[in-house]
């Protein structure tokens, strides 16, 4: 076995021969060479990568074939130094490029490295990127949002090896030993010249000041790494936490772990796979809908949480984790976009029928609204009310038969007579498939003297999912006069601001300020319980 860049392989002795004595001559050639032990750690790992790339699942053993390929692509050391006296300086960049992947560049960065990496993978100057992030700013914040998107999913380049691909540069001995070369001596004049400048200062102020001001420097910087490293830590714990909890609800959702995700004391907001079965069931897999929204949600929760993690036990990154996720990302967001629109397809074209209810005696004074007595939906009156899409209110019986409860709405009426409308409406693929939805919708109404008997719902066709469809009354009331519910609308709930208080039954009288539940038909208006304009 041998030990390359912290994975541990299984070789066989003539690989294990030829391996090691490659790297003996790797190390005595860049054994005089400042930066040497880095420009070996970097080597060793593109080697180990090599070898886990080359190395398939049934092949557990490195074979001396494939160490002379790991030579061919990484260079020898010896024919390097044959190269770089006789190569023509024109033909010095044939052997630069490589395969390109997309990293943040730390070197030149100013926030996170995302525009100086994007520039690098388009070979632009990143002040032109940085131009573009600050027009998306001030055109609606969007930049700001795509900014931390794509610090969370792109790795940044850490390695000699990952600045090297980032730039489009293969990976070998040479261009490893050329960047390490080139950032040990950037880094020598940075240095040099803060050296020069410290200097300087010192010989301005003079010594006995200089090494004051030097221990208050210190102090002051030290101080500043314990705020800034206990800062990255409760941000860290904030990331993983809130990424850890948007991953769990979203799943819980999206999965049906709870089959009621939202609910409150009288409607309830079912869980995705049951949401999605009374609604797009019918012409779509819900499975599809829910690895598409747990891809699209739930890969920049997951990064979220990762890197929250990263900030808090400071353990290195997996590689290409970011860069995957990133890609699956995108295509999820496309598979999205489908969805929608075969989704909009469904409830494309709407067909809409409007009829007027006759009333017996429509100059009366009250007119009383009841609940059919014989209706077989009056069994189902108190079950749990579900909130499907648009404010519809249904309920789901045992026989898989969707129950609608119809919306009520009151308008104020010119002249002197009570009238009713009622407004159907329904969705389809087509206009035909659409008027064939609007023509099972089942809702009985009746009037009888001052009365107006109702349906408590209204029935769609059995085993058929909802495409849109509603029953809504309009109830037209002349100025002064009144409507009185049976008190069953109190379960039914039709409209949630207008039953609100229970009580018998309810009454409503309209006013110049709109419809105002009272406690008498016989009597003007005492303190009004609820106003609806």
């Amino acid at each position: 076995m041998i030990n390359l860049g912290g994975i541990v392989f299984h070789i066989d002795e003539d690989a294990y021969a030829l391996l090691n004595h490659y790297l003996e001559n790797l190390k005595k050639h860049f054994s005089k060479q400042e930066g040497a032990q880095d420009i070996l750690n970097d080597i060793e790992s593109r080697i180990a990568e090599i070898l886990t790339e080359k190395r398939p699942e049934t092949k557990q053993v490195i074979t001396a074939e494939d160490v002379d390929e790991v030579i061919a692509i990484m260079g020898n050391p010896v024919e390097i130094e044959q190269e770089e006296n006789t190569k023509k300086p024109q033909d010095a960049g044939e052997n630069l490029k490589g395969d390109k992947r997309f990293f943040r560049n730390p070197d030149a960065k100013v926030i996170a490295g995302v525009c100086s990496g994007i520039g690098a993978w388009f070979h632009l100057d990143p002040v032109w990127v940085r131009l573009i992030f600050v027009l998306f700013l001030l055109a609606g914040g969007s930049g700001i949002l795509v900014y931390l998107v794509l610090w969370i999913v792109i790795p940044e380049a850490q390695t000699t090896s990952d600045k090297l691909e980032m730039r489009g540069e293969k990976v070998n001995i040479r261009n490893i030993d050329r960047s390490i070369r080139a950032e040990v001596s950037e880094l020598g004049a940075r240095v040099g010249h803060m050296a020069s400048e410290s200097a300087a200062t010192l010989r301005r102020a003079g010594s006995g000041s200089g090494v004051f001001f030097e221990g208050v420097g210190k102090g002051i910087v030290q101080l500043l790494s314990y705020f800034w490293t206990g800062l990255v830590f409760l941000t860290g714990i904030t990331l993983a936490l809130a990424g850890l909890g948007l991953l769990l609800i979203l799943l819980t959702y999206v999965f049906g772990w709870s089959d009621r995700m939202f609910w409150d004391a009288e409607f309830s907001v079912l869980s995705l796979p049951k949401l999605a079965n009374l609604t797009i069931g019918c012409s779509m897999p819900v499975i599809y809908l829910q690895l598409v929204l747990t891809t699209v949600v739930g890969i920049p929760a997951f990064m979220i949480f990762y890197n929250g993690l990263r900030m808090v036990f400071r353990f290195n990154r997996i590689k290409h984790l970011g860069f995957t996720m990133f890609n699956i990302w995108i295509v999820g967001i496309f598979l999205m976009a489908w969805t929608g629109m075969r989704i909009y397809n469904l409830y494309k074209f709407t067909e809409e029928k409007q009829i007027e209810i006759a009333l017996e005696k429509p100059g009366s004074d009250t007119l009383n609204i009841n609940l059919m007595a014989d209706d077989p939906g009056l069994k189902y009156l108190r079950n749990e009310k579900l909130l499907l899409v648009d404010d519809q209110k249904a309920i789901l019986t045992g026989d898989h038969e969707i129950l609608l409860v119809p919306g009520i709405r009151f308008e104020e009426t010119s002249d002197s007579l009570f009238s009713v409308t009622q407004f159907t409406l329904a969705r389809g693929k087509t206009r035909m498939e659409a008027r064939q939805h609007m023509a099972a919708i089942r809702f009985q109404s009746a009037a009888m003297g001052t009365s107006l008997k109702l349906g408590p719902y209204a029935r769609l066709q059995k085993e058929e999912c909802w495409r849109g469809e509603s029953v809504n009354l309009l109830i037209h009331v002349p100025k002064g006069k009144f409507v009185r519910f049976d008190q069953q609308f109190h379960d039914l709930k039709p409209d949630w601001y207008y039953m609100m208080n229970s009580s018998e039954e309810s009454i409503f009288k309209m006013t110049e300020n709109g419809v105002e539940l009272t406690t008498s038909a016989s009597d003007s208006i005492s303190s009004p319980a609820d106003t609806v304009k």
